[in-house]
């Protein structure tokens, strides 16, 4: 049975090993990433205002991270890494319901949004199989970058499909 906690400062500081390079972590987390990234700047990028990290474990194991933040009027998911030992375990849906029950909470009318890589086709298809449909970017547009919603009522009946 999986579990979402709020994220403990070493929690996030241990993001940094899933990572061999600066470019990766800009693939994952944004180009507000830069060298030399040390512990402090890479916590600066983590910690954005109205922006709350979580950690997926499963039997005491973690297993994935990811972020709920107040963008776009919406509960924004942003930052989903499931960890690459963890991959293709079904984590990543995990950590989707995990993180739109954890926004539910807050504030059951918001939709949810997230950005996605195009040539992320894994993540695309667990996305759409979840409902999320491509929308219109918030400016500026990126060609590289899907920006994908879904409205409260569909991830409550998501929810609600999988008794989560």
């Amino acid at each position: 049975m999986t579990h979402l906690r709020p994220a403990s400062v070493d929690d996030m500081l241990a993001l940094r090993q899933h990572f061999s390079s600066l470019a990766e972590v800009q693939l994952w987390g944004g180009e507000g990433f830069t060298a030399p990234l040390t512990r402090s700047r890479f916590m600066q990028q983590l910690q954005l205002k109205d922006t709350e990290s979580f950690v997926l474990s499963d039997h005491d194991v973690d297993v994935a991270y990811g972020q709920l933040c107040d963008r776009f009027a919406k509960h924004h998911l942003a930052r989903l890494l499931v960890f690459p030992a963890m991959r293709n375990r079904g984590y990543g849906k995990s950590l989707v319901f995990r993180l739109l029950q954890q926004g539910l909470q807050q504030n059951a009318r918001l939709d949810f949004s997230l950005f996605v890589y195009k040539s992320n086709t894994v993540a695309v298809k667990l996305y759409q199989g979840l409902g999320f449909v491509e929308t219109a970017q918030p400016q500026p547009h990126r060609d590289d970058l899907m920006f994908m919603q879904l409205t409260a009522d569909k991830a409550k009946r998501l929810l609600h499909s999988i008794n989560c």
